[in-house]
């Protein structure tokens, strides 16, 4: 089995793992044999956030509701058999004793969310800001806690972290030896490294066996060990196969693993369950095996075993509408079932680019963890009940929206200070029709408030609801956005700034300290993997470098460096609007239709997987570039609104580089014509060429995974 994720590490004569694999900052790449990538998952995350919130015994059964659905079930709970598809009146039948907890929301004249007794959906907004406060203050922890490495946020309860130059940090610490090439080495930093010796696994967790099923009895001691992976008896645990360098790298970041999680529940009271892997697909899916308050190590020779008794469509996206075609085309249901299938084969059928499926289900992956760039958009989005008839009845709604949007750019203020958006829009939906959006610029001032939002949201809420008094608008969707959030240049903080007490030296804030000091009561995509794949199998290469590295992406529409004199002319705002409260231009309106999503590339596809929930999802046909709504927006219409929201955004950065390139506008086919005060702006009507191969198959679905 060793053709399943590559040969045997310490087996392949052609591919020793190196000093400079170990040494040289330059093999610090995603094909570094010593690569360490866990992945973190917050165990049922908001049942547990409401717990600790409620100062409940962690044994009490919870369940988290929305409205009459239930989105979180914690452990305790699902001892009762209670899951998230059940009504409330079965879980309490199930349980009598049963906590159900409704989430924050939102009501008219009130500045911040909170939790009132009776809720309404058709007067009351669902919020997840204490979700997301405690979100940051986890995600603090662990960039306190790693220094260097990367740190990639997937959505509110996880995130993939690099944890490759800590783990070699801390290998060299334990192995003095190897910080220096033996003088005798014969290929310099190119000779490989002396064998390793036996591995103590006891502070590392669960470690996957390597003879899989035929492992059942080791996995029953596994479970016998009590949360943090000791034994009764306290007896290190060691593998009786033959270690290696890559495995001392994942049992070093396996401690550094352990000691995350330890500290997430000393500081916040909060359990994880983590996998620790070389790369980011094997470390999520065996985050799982072990839930909840735990973590599991899968070594490069257990992947055969872990893998191949899966149902593939339980790898992220290769669920949907692939997973069904090759399922189809293949009689498949397992990844061992698939492994029968050539690459010559699946690339006939399904295109060149299915390489990436061919090296998946063989725990192949070479997917880069990235740090996510920093938001660019705020969005506030209700879908409304009974549908809003009148101008009046929606100002209900704004006010509603604009408290959500204020509470989250003060907390957004307070770790990054002059965080600001340039925008605010307005979107609305009638029926079945496509979305339409209004945008305003948005004024920076010293004394945000609610109030300060709905003043310009009125402006055009009073623009788009004049076909209202015809008796013709009936909107039964309602969202207000911040897009173009970025730090403001000083000048255009107010003149304020200049006139202060007496100077002080800045001092940073750091991200934990922002986050922490909000007491608890105050309550890729796989287009950009495929686009990028080759057209023969991806190996366990041992060159030290590895293949040449993708090109840098393009750099964002917002950045620190010098401005073009495109740019300045471009800038919202004037030098002579700085230093006080300035005029809004003319409401711009953007009439942005669903239809133009799927147009533009791939189309909004919104399924159910996992505690995750829905994802909503747009490429960019000219760089490639995947948008994702995440599982914080709930509501269908929050989704749609984000990704078009992102989508005008992104192709406003094209309509500029092209502009600045010296490209014509008109060879900018996806920039809408936009025009002022009541002007309809409209999107080429031109069809796009039908993806072909496997993107013609491709609906992103999350793994399926025990929710948690």
């Amino acid at each position: 089995m060793a053709f399943l994720g590559g040969s045997s590490r310490r087996n392949d004569p052609g591919g020793p793992v190196t000093y400079r694999h170990l040494l040289s900052p330059q093999a610090m790449t995603v094909f570094n044999p010593l690569r360490v990538i866990a992945h973190c998952d917050i165990d049922a995350a908001y049942a547990q956030f409401e717990q600790v919130r409620l100062g409940l015994p962690d044994g009490v059964p919870l369940i988290c509701a929305q409205w009459q659905s239930i989105i979180a079930v914690n452990y305790p709970a699902r001892k009762y058999g209670i899951k998230r598809f059940n009504t409330i009146d079965e879980a309490k039948k199930m349980c009598p004793h049963l906590i159900v907890q409704h989430v924050a929301t939102y009501r008219n004249g009130e500045a911040e969310a909170g939790y009132w007794g009776e809720v309404d959906p058709r007067t009351h907004k669902v919020s997840l800001d204490p979700y997301r406060r405690e979100s940051l203050k986890i995600l603090a922890i662990f960039k306190d806690m790693v220094p260097r490495g990367e740190i990639e946020k997937a959505s509110i309860d996880e995130a993939f972290l690099d944890l490759t130059p800590m783990a070699i940090e801390r290998l060299l610490v334990l192995h003095p030896y190897l910080s220096a090439v033996p003088p005798d080495a014969p290929e310099g930093l190119d000779s490989p490294l002396p064998p390793p010796p036996p591995i103590d696994w006891t502070r590392s967790g669960n470690v996957f066996p390597i003879n899989g099923e035929a492992g059942e009895a080791e996995q029953g001691k596994e479970e016998e060990r009590s949360d943090d992976g000791h034994g009764e008896d306290d007896r290190p645990r060691q593998s009786a196969e033959e270690p290696t360098w890559e495995d001392w790298a994942l049992c070093m970041g396996a401690e550094i693993m352990a000691e995350l999680r330890n500290e997430v529940w000393t500081r916040l009271h909060y359990t994880c369950s983590a996998g620790i892997a070389h790369n980011k697909a094997m470390s999520k899916l065996c985050s799982a095996w072990k839930k909840p308050n735990n973590q599991t190590v899968l070594r490069t020779n257990a992947i055969p075993a872990f893998l191949r008794p899966m149902d593939f469509t339980d790898i992220r996206f290769l669920g949907g509408k692939l997973g069904n075609a090759i399922a189809t085309e293949y009689g498949a249901k397992t990844v061992g079932d698939l492994l029968q299938v050539s690459l010559e084969e699946l690339q006939s059928r399904f295109g060149e680019e299915s390489i990436w499926v061919y090296n998946i289900i063989r725990g192949i992956d070479h997917t880069e963890v990235t740090a996510r760039v920093a938001t660019k958009s705020m969005l506030a989005s209700k879908n409304v009940r009974p549908s809003v008839t009148t101008p009046e009845q929606g100002v209900h709604w704004l006010n509603v929206l604009a408290g959500e949007l204020n509470v989250r750019l003060r907390d957004a203020r307070e770790i990054s200070p002059g965080l600001w958006p340039k925008t605010l829009v307005l979107s609305h939906r009638t029926g079945i029709e496509p979305s339409r959006s209004r945008q305003i610029p948005f004024p920076f001032t010293r004394h945000l408030s609610t109030e300060y939002i709905v003043k310009y949201a009125r402006k055009l809420w009073d623009e788009a609801t004049q076909p209202m008094s015809k008796g013709t608008m009936k909107l039964n969707n309602i969202a207000l956005s911040f897009t173009g959030l970025e730090k403001l240049e000083e000048g255009q903080q107010g003149i304020e700034t200049f006139f202060g007490s007496k100077p002080t030296v800045a001092t940073p804030v750091h991200p934990v300290d922002a986050v922490l000091k909000r007491s608890r009561s105050s309550s890729p995509g796989p287009s950009k993997v495929l686009s990028s794949a080759s057209t023969t199998p991806t190996t366990d290469s041992r060159s030290p470098l590895g293949p040449s590295p993708k090109k840098p992406r393009l750099p964002t529409l917002h950045t620190g460096k010098r401005k073009t004199a495109l740019e300045t002319f471009l800038a919202k705002n004037p030098e002579s609007s700085k230093g006080r409260e300035t005029s809004p231009s003319p409401v711009v309106v953007v009439e942005v239709e669903d239809d133009d999503i799927a147009r533009s590339g791939t189309s909004a596809q919104f399924e159910q997987g996992g505690e995750e929930g829905h994802l909503g999802q747009w490429t960019c046909p000219r760089c490639q570039m995947a948008f994702v709504a995440s599982d914080h927006l709930l509501e269908d219409g929050e989704r749609t609104t984000y990704i078009v929201a992102q989508k005008q955004e992104h192709e406003d950065y094209h309509f500029a580089r092209d502009l600045q390139d010296g490209v014509a506008p008109s060879a900018a086919p996806d920039r809408p014509t936009v025009t002022a005060r009541g002007g309809s702006a409209t999107f080429p009507t031109k069809k796009k060429k039908k993806p072909e191969g496997i993107k013609a198959f491709f609906m992103p679905k999350p793994t399926k995974k025990d929710s948690g």
